[in-house]
């Protein structure tokens, strides 16, 4: 019996060895070259136009879209974005999909507001809308008519919330800003965030003391979260939590139903990899369903079409190259200094570049 067991616990070692050693060698990897042959979705672009450059350049690349609707002062009339929207729907034979977004005209009327928003969701689901962007006026711009500041957890919101929870429609909410822009912009270490900064002195809260903090606007957004935990909700641009890998791990942990996009911050994961690349590694490959590849990409009436074009295909590649590789890159809009590619596993890119958003955008 000693030396069976002993037989059996050497075999079970080297089996579990084995084992160990043959899921690492089968690990699977994209590269470069297999750019063009992946089925991708870029989550948040920003078409307003009818020109269909972005879109020609999408099926090159083998992307689909969702272009997200807003209530900007710099963007068109709400129903102007919606038509539009439905009519790229139609046209690429559902490549495009949009995002609806509700408007805050009204708001002291809280039960005229209601009705109308109520009515304009349903008439947009109806349109072809597959889900609901918010955005951060709510936190940091929009106040009632006493002058005070309208917070994402407001109770006016709550049915809004409840009507959409009960549908599983999702919510992508662009709550709050980078950390940074609590900051004067000398302390930016991104260089593309100090410049929005200085050419949107507006948005930057920082010369705006009187206006929420970055703690006020994060604890609003996840008291409407508890309060609705049903709701699927994509935190825009990582949910304003960019600057911190423990913060958007622990959030992750707390709200089952929370997903991030990275409109526009990838540039901020990379900023992040220069100084911890095994900490934003292992945060992909730890939550691989809780991630969605979007760029911030906008096409405007004004836009140059080639420079579309142009953008798109350098940002898509370059994103790709990060995500896919190990190879040392340098972005200008990050800083001056080198980091190496993620290389993420295929399944792990899979689902970044397609099955999460297929599961929590079920209508594309």
């Amino acid at each position: 019996m000693k030396y069976f067991s002993l037989f059996s616990y050497g075999f079970s070692l080297f089996l579990i060895i084995t084992l160990h050693t043959g899921c690492q060698q089968t690990e699977e990897y994209y590269s470069l070259d297999d750019y063009k042959s992946v089925a991708k979705i870029d989550t948040h672009v920003h078409i307003n136009t009818a020109d269909h450059t972005l879109i020609r350049q999408a099926e090159t690349d083998n992307f689909r879209v969702i272009t997200v609707n807003v209530d900007s002062p710099s963007y068109p009339e709400l129903s102007t974005q919606g038509e539009i929207g439905s009519q790229l729907r139609t046209e690429s034979n559902g490549n495009v999909q949009y995002l609806t977004t509700i408007s805050l005209d009204n708001w002291d009327n809280s039960k005229e507001w209601l009705e109308t928003t109520l009515q304009h969701l349903e008439e947009s689901f109806e349109q072809g809308a597959i889900g609901v962007k918010f955005w951060k006026n709510i936190g940091m711009e929009f106040q009632n008519a006493s002058g005070e500041f309208v917070m994402i957890d407001d109770p006016q919101f709550d049915p809004v919330f409840e009507f959409l929870s009960d549908r599983d429609i999702p919510v992508l909410g662009h709550i709050g800003e980078p950390y940074s822009c609590w900051q004067p912009l000398e302390e930016m270490g991104v260089n593309f965030v100090r410049e929005y900064y200085e050419n949107h002195p507006q948005y930057h809260m920082y010369l705006h003391p009187e206006n929420p903090s970055y703690d006020e606007i994060i604890t609003s957004r996840n008291n409407m979260l508890e309060k609705h935990p049903a709701l699927i909700f994509i935190g825009a641009h990582l949910g304003s939590m960019e600057w911190s890998v423990e913060m958007m791990r622990e959030h992750l942990d707390r709200y089952p139903n929370m997903v991030y996009d990275m409109a526009h911050r990838v540039t901020l994961l990379q900023y992040l990899t220069q100084e911890d690349r095994e900490g934003v590694r292992q945060m992909f490959l730890d939550y691989p369903d809780r991630f969605v590849y979007s760029t911030d990409i906008q096409h405007h009436v004004h836009s140059n079409p080639d420079d579309i074009q142009n953008l798109a295909e350098r940002t898509w590649k370059n994103d790709w190259e990060y995500f896919t590789t190990d190879n040392v890159m340098m972005d200008e809009e990050v800083n001056d200094r080198e980091f190496r590619g993620l290389k993420l596993p295929k399944h792990v890119i899979d689902k970044l570049y397609r099955l999460n958003a297929e599961r929590v955008y079920s209508g594309i």
